[in-house]
């Protein structure tokens, strides 16, 4: 009888335990039923409006499909061994899948292998990492083909052999390599002489180096940044040496650069969709784990804001700042 006793109460604790990790189990589930999972975007920088839209697309995207997301960046996008690193770290505390924003793609390939190595899902915005076939999908702009309408839209107010400005972000970083040749081969036709300079998205080096080719020679007719930071720094070193005159194309879309387009200092914008880019990113991901098809690639779109359209534009970056 006593062995009898044992064996009952043995047989409850052994069910009382398998509920209770039924339980546990159920916890981690999301109200809809489906497994809840944590997800990290790792971002080139958080340091301007850009990746604050970015990083509202990608926590809205978290909010409604019931996932935990952690929005992680270096301070500036020249910082590239810390945003490896912070992949890194993603990867060693177990995160379910992980976006990227590569500052510079040839440092991240190494890590973005090891995260395909550990059936970790990778999905990569804003900036591409050609080599790494791993990935589920990349969201972004195709910035050479953004370029070419910054370029398509100033051509009429150029002459054959002007001379042209581009300040652009950091040599060899994908993104701005895009945009500057897309820029310049819209303009091939024109023959015209580009004075490229590379002010590593930093507004106060985009001050500095506007004013030292102002100062070399004067004769410049038009200016293309490839970010908004250095478009906003582009005008003030327009600005101290008079020639607020020359019109000046930013790139970005950032709630800054369409108030300088309202304000009648930047000529036209290019603006992106970080917003979406970051929703999508994180739904591509969600997608991947749940067996679902991702294509490719994802193009999130650009267009050419000017005083004509940029009241609407803001409305909607106010709309996602929010």
């Amino acid at each position: 009888m006593k062995r009898f006793n044992y064996l009952v109460i043995f047989t409850m604790v052994l069910l009382l335990s398998a509920l209770a990790a039924c339980s546990s189990e159920d916890s981690n589930a999301s109200e809809d039923g489906s497994e809840s999972y944590k997800f990290a975007t790792v971002l080139m920088a958080l340091n301007s409006d850009y990746w604050q839209m970015h990083k509202a697309g990608a926590e809205d995207a978290a909010a409604d499909l019931g996932i935990s997301l952690e929005v992680l960046g270096p301070a500036e996008e020249t910082m590239f061994e810390e945003q490896v690193k912070i992949v890194e770290d993603q990867i060693s505390s177990g995160a379910d899948a992980i976006i990227v924003a590569p500052s510079l793609p040839e440092a991240m390939l190494p890590i973005l292998n090891q995260a395909e190595g550990m059936d970790i899902p990778v999905v990569l915005a804003d900036a591409d990492v050609e080599d790494f076939e791993g990935k589920v999908t990349f969201i972004g702009t195709e910035n050479y083909d953004a370029g070419k309408l910054a370029g398509e839209y100033i051509s009429d107010q150029l002459e054959e052999g002007d001379k042209v400005a581009i300040i652009r972000g950091q040599l060899g970083a994908k993104v701005h390599d895009e945009r500057t040749n897309g820029f310049q081969d819209a303009l091939d036709e024109k023959n015209l002489e580009f004075i490229v300079q590379d002010a590593q998205s930093d507004r106060v080096k985009a001050v500095n180096i506007m004013e030292n080719i102002l100062t070399s020679d004067d004769d410049i007719k038009a200016v293309f940044a490839t970010s908004d930071e250095m478009a906003l720094g582009t005008y003030q070193g327009l600005e101290n040496q008079g020639k607020t005159d020359i019109p000046l194309i930013g790139f970005d879309g950032t709630p800054d650069g369409l108030q300088a387009v309202m304000d009648g200092k930047i000529t036209a914008e290019i603006a992106q969709d970080p917003y979406q880019m970051g929703y999508s990113a994180v739904e591509s991901a969600y997608q991947a784990l749940q067996g679902e098809d991702v294509e490719d690639r994802i193009d999130s779109g650009a267009k050419v804001i000017t005083s004509e359209n940029v009241e609407e534009e803001i409305e909607l970056s106010n709309s996602y700042l929010e």
